[in-house]
């Protein structure tokens, strides 16, 4: 008589999650900068192998779906990168860069986050950082005397004295006004997902919220986090009122005519002329044509042009070439993919026998797949403008999306067809629609 397999339970890990939350924390607020003394400490790193240890140890199941593979894939492939560009030493150490920012990230935030409870916590974590950063910026913006201003971090001058030419800065990823404001962006669904959700206390304090949001992306200085916001905005409009093919064609129209806009003034006054990025874009082609299959080596653009690509779809494929881009292409389609069809296809669980309180759970969970969806709308619309195609804030904001996913799939199984082959191959196809939309914009804007 066959002996039946006991059924696995399911563990949530606690623990670990409790040591996500002060990873996340760390990572965004990032309090051990605020001081010399405890600025070169391994905090992150310590919280990043606990993490990954008691989610190993504690965590059952751990579902891992393909892009987890696709961005293992990478590692070799950037040392083989390296070695067909004369530097395997640097093929190693740009590898060793991917693990930490990209797959360490991707893995911990999409299994961690097994409840909409959890994606609370860490969504308010991201808000408080964001707000921190503001009011941090607020300090260094108003007190601004041509040469620093207080608070933490360093300003930026960009070409001026005057305190209105002022462009606040953070700590860490966040040293830059346009990672900064990449961020902030990122953050205004989420205040959004408050304000709808909340009693008449919450929806005040998510309207200071939003109201600070703004305030600091206007002190970033930064055109191209405007661009994301009304890119946000715009493509909501679209998603809740037009077609599928309407979306489509509008969401490839956007970028050229958000290029075209850029070249009349720059997307930044501090950076080079929108002339000087359209050039960068033009070498970034020619890289990619001249190294189509292994590119010119992960963190070898700057080396090349002496500037980055300002475009993170440019960026990767020129350093990666054909085989990296499509991979690292295909994680981002496939995600945002899955996140479009559940708002367009999959809404309801209309004729399912389930009960009432799971129907509300996955109209729940819609409502978060939609929120963390534009969240990264307004990443994909921003890095258009900037190289950020290795940034730990991409592959969190993938991660705490594929979270959601792998909940709507718990409900609905069947829903497990999202990530076959035949969407993984698809949404590799239109990861080059963006490299053609580039491509125009070079050929209109020069």
């Amino acid at each position: 008589m066959a002996r039946r397999l006991p059924i696995q339970k399911e563990k949530n890990a606690p623990v670990a999650f409790f040591f996500l939350m002060l990873y996340t924390f760390f990572v965004l607020v990032r309090p051990h900068e605020f001081s010399f003394e405890t600025a070169n400490l391994i905090i992150i790193k310590v919280l990043t192998l606990i993490t990954i240890l008691l989610t190993i140890l504690s965590l059952r199941p751990i579902r891992l779906i393909p892009q987890h593979f696709m961005l293992f894939i990478l590692v070799p492939f950037v040392i083989m990168s390296g070695l067909f560009n004369g530097w395997l030493s640097g093929g190693i150490n740009q590898a060793n860069i991917l693990i930490i920012s990209a797959i360490i990230p991707f893995f911990l935030f999409s299994n961690c986050i097994t409840s909409i409870q959890r994606q609370h916590i860490i969504m308010y974590i991201s808000l408080l950082a964001a707000l921190f950063m503001v009011y941090n910026g607020h300090l260094q913006f108003s007190t601004y005397n041509g040469e620093y201003g207080t608070g933490i971090g360093s300003s930026r001058s960009v070409g001026s004295i005057a305190r209105q030419e002022i462009r606040i800065t953070y700590f860490g990823f966040f040293s830059d006004p346009n990672d900064l404001g990449m961020f902030l962006v990122m953050n205004f669904p989420f205040a959004i997902y408050f304000l709808h959700r909340g009693n008449f206390f919450k929806k005040i304090i998510m309207l200071g919220v939003i109201s600070a949001l703004f305030y600091g992306v206007y002190m970033t200085g930064s055109r191209g986090t405007l661009l994301g916001i009304l890119g946000i905005i715009g493509i909501y409009f679209l998603f809740t009122k037009a077609g599928t093919k309407l979306i489509i064609f509008s969401m490839i129209v956007a970028p050229l005519a958000a290029t075209l806009l850029a070249s009349f003034g720059g997307v930044s006054s501090s950076e080079s002329s929108a002339h000087g990025r359209l050039d960068a874009w033009y070498v970034g082609v020619h890289m990619l044509l001249n190294n189509p299959i292994f590119g010119i080596g992960m963190g070898n653009f700057i080396e090349e042009h002496n500037l980055v690509a300002h475009n993170s779809y440019i960026h990767i494929a020129a350093e990666l070439g054909i085989f990296g881009y499509s991979i690292w292409g295909g994680v981002l389609i496939v995600t945002m993919l899955v996140g479009f069809l559940l708002m367009k296809k999959y809404q309801t669980l209309d004729g399912e026998t389930v009960s009432s309180d799971t129907k509300r759970q996955y109209q729940n969970e819609l409502l978060i797949n939609k929120t963390l969806f534009f969240s990264m709308v307004g990443f994909m619309i921003t890095a258009f403008f900037l190289s950020r195609s290795y940034s730990l804030l991409l592959f969190i904001f993938l991660g705490l999306l594929t979270a959601s996913h792998l909940r709507v799939i718990k409900i609905r199984p069947e829903l497990k067809e999202l990530f076959s082959a035949t969407m993984i191959f698809k949404s590799i196809k239109y990861s080059w629609l963006i490299i053609f939309t580039v491509f125009i914009a070079m050929k209109i804007g020069l």
